[in-house]
């Protein structure tokens, strides 16, 4: 018993085999789209697209849009945070990068950030992230709520938190050389599809292709998946919980990974 525990641990600091690695970066596509669509419905923002944000911090500028004048403030939080994540994240390159541990312990914490938003919004801490069942329109109660946290900023605190981690996921999709799927923006993605060469090619003979179709379906059906939960009594807190119940998940499937022949 003792020598497989040692052998155990042994392996732990073995890399991960590269095949498949893909896979859990695909469903952290999922885990955008869940995040995403509360962070809209509570700020305005985005928490993983920062090119939305940009433009909202743009038009800060110019004083718009005129009937949310801290949009900017809420926009350039999202961006600082997601800045430091992907720096703070990118250090795991003087960690072995591709090791077991570093890669379970990288999306683990990334889950505890996850999970530290969606307490906050279980215990209504920040209101706006602890609506339910969402109406197609704006009561006179949740613009008031709205209102009262963006003079408190209490909404910044939950959306830097979900924004640090996104810059760590797509730092994660670099480090295991998928590329072709950011996990959190589709614009490029969408390009590098549609131009590619061989879009209409057999599915065995284009991994690249089929990578960037299945990053769109799992993104778009995270975010439908979040808006559908967000209209019932679970509400926003019950689609971040899950969001990081599949981040941990993903954590602890490094542990039994494939080691590096």
């Amino acid at each position: 018993n003792a020598t497989h525990r040692r052998n155990w641990l042994a392996q732990l600091r073995d890399d991960v085999h590269l095949s498949n690695t893909d896979l859990p970066i695909l469903a952290c596509c999922a885990v955008s789209g869940l995040c995403d669509s509360v962070a809209f419905n509570a700020t305005g923002t985005f928490a993983s697209m920062q090119t939305g944000n940009t433009i909202f911090l743009a038009l800060g500028a110019a004083g718009l849009p005129a009937n949310q004048p801290l949009l900017w403030l809420r926009a350039i939080v999202s961006i600082a945070a997601f800045w430091a994540g992907c720096f703070m994240f990118s250090k795991s390159r003087h960690f072995q990068p591709h090791r077991k541990t570093t890669l379970a312990l990288s999306f683990t914490l990334q889950a505890c950030f996850i999970f530290v938003a969606a307490a906050l919004a279980q215990t209504a801490a920040v209101p706006s992230f602890g609506m339910n069942r969402l109406p197609t329109t704006l009561t006179d109660s949740e613009r008031a709520i709205r209102g009262e946290e963006e003079d408190s900023g209490l909404s910044l605190i939950p959306l830097a938190l979900l924004a640090f981690q996104f810059g760590g996921q797509i730092v994660m999709s670099r480090v295991l050389g998928v590329n072709e799927v950011p996990t959190n923006v589709l614009t490029s993605l969408y390009c590098d599809l549609l131009s590619d060469p061989l879009l209409m090619a057999p599915v065995s003979k284009n991994p690249k292709r089929n990578r960037r179709i299945a990053s769109i379906v799992l993104l778009v059906a995270g975010g439908i998946a979040g808006g559908w939960i967000q209209r019932t009594s679970a509400g926003m807190s019950a689609a971040l919980w899950l969001a990081g119940g599949i981040k941990l998940a993903l954590g602890v499937s490094w542990v039994f990974w494939r080691s590096r022949d």
